[in-house]
């Protein structure tokens, strides 16, 4: 059994274990995949949801309404619809409240089509819930240990994207390492392989599978990274190193990553070269803006990257020349899961910058930026600099 395919089980059983209704559907709303809480929720066979209309699964008077709550959705901008609440009698003739929500959009690599991922969930305890606090029916005490229920709730709900996002680096790491082996394989015998007429498809699958594995192992180290430092489980270690040559071994790892005639250049503008930081910390903060500015940049532009050391903080910077972020959008940047409105074409996880803001407050430094939509986006951030004294006994010790 291949690894992508013990990959594809595990992935299609978290599914099925979840306890959400979960459906894919097409631009016209039509059924294309669901898991099993998807036919509990709405107490219907595989057959009757597999290629029809959501829309025609639901009572009549809420099938014009959710047809175009669904087709709102589908304009793929960062406007949130909310979701679509019903009423639905249950084959037990129990009428539960269900809520729908069609925000989550993709477009598909292959054929430039929009996607839609429905989640279904059963909110009726919500809901009752909710009454129940309007009126003040409950005690406080009562009122207090749902609350608490709904906390252990949304714990179990991390722990879970933590737990599931650590078993899929090793699955991931796998495949990668096997593709890269298929094809050390097949170009072993050169003057077989350029006879080979599959060689340009063969290298474009290649590339395609080794890019959606790299790009699905960054959004689960982004949950990682976001789990830890939530939990308060980063720890922070400084020590004196060159900063001047550490960015400059962090932006040559991208110079691969680079778009046709997109160059980085660097600038160190002050003769102190060193810092006393976590390097660790400031590789992830330093790759997630570089690697932003790679990819809002377009082929042929520019992006700067300066560095210098004052008397009191160690600034860097680094400036793109590529399509800036809306006025409208600049005051949510750093919020959680945000992606400004003129990046929805490609993928992301809007978790990066809220991720770099949290790692930046963690070494008491600041993040600020300027931008213009259409000219570019500069990120500024600055840490406290260790005094000359502090500097000095810090070194002593590690001698």
């Amino acid at each position: 059994m291949s690894e992508n395919h013990i990959y594809s089980e595990k992935f299609t059983s978290i599914l099925n274990n979840l306890f959400h209704g979960v459906i894919l559907m097409t631009q016209k709303g039509m059924i294309l995949e669901f898991n099993k809480a998807s036919l509990t929720l709405l107490q219907k066979q595989p057959k009757e949801l597999d290629g029809v209309l959501l829309s025609g699964l639901l009572p009549d008077n809420y099938k014009d309404p959710f047809q175009n709550y669904f087709e709102n959705c589908l304009n793929l901008e960062t406007k949130n619809y909310g979701k679509f609440e019903i009423n639905y009698f249950q084959q037990n003739n129990e009428l539960v409240m269900l809520e729908i929500d069609c925000n989550q959009n993709f477009v598909s690599d292959e054929d430039n089509s929009v996607y839609t991922i429905c989640i279904i969930n059963d909110v009726t305890k919500r809901k009752k819930l909710e009454k129940e606090l309007e009126h003040q029916k409950k005690t406080k005490e009562v009122i207090l240990e749902k609350l608490e229920r709904e906390q252990e709730l949304n714990d179990m709900k991390s722990r879970f994207i933590s737990i599931a996002s650590h078993e899929f680096r090793t699955p991931l790491a796998g495949i990668l390492s096997s593709v890269d082996l298929i094809e050390r394989y097949l170009k072993t015998d050169e003057k077989l392989w350029s006879q080979f007429i599959h060689q340009v498809k063969v290298d474009s699958h290649v590339s395609k599978i080794k890019t959606s594995i790299k790009t699905l192992t960054t959004t689960l180290n982004q949950f990682l990274s976001l789990g830890q430092l939530e939990e308060g489980k980063i720890e922070y270690h400084e020590e004196r190193f060159n900063l001047k040559k550490y960015l400059i071994k962090l932006k040559d790892e991208f110079a691969s990553l680079t778009k046709e005639n997109q160059n980085i250049h660097f600038d160190f503008t002050t003769e102190e070269e060193y810092a006393y930081l976590d390097k660790n910390i400031l590789r992830h903060i330093f790759t997630n803006l570089l690697s932003n500015a790679i990819k809002y940049t377009p082929a042929g532009k520019n992006i700067y990257i300066v560095a210098f050391i004052d008397q009191e903080n160690i600034h860097i910077s680094v400036r793109d020349e590529g399509m800036g972020i809306p006025d409208e959008d600049q005051d949510n940047l750093f919020r959680r899961f945000f992606r400004a409105k003129n990046v929805t074409n490609l993928q992301g996880t809007g978790l990066g910058l809220n991720i770099v803001r949290k790692y930046v407050l963690l070494m008491k430094g600041s993040i600020s930026f300027d931008s213009k939509e259409n000219v570019g986006t500069v990120f500024k951030i600055s840490f406290p600099r260790k005094k000359n004294n502090q500097e000095n006994t810090d070194i002593k010790k590690m001698v």
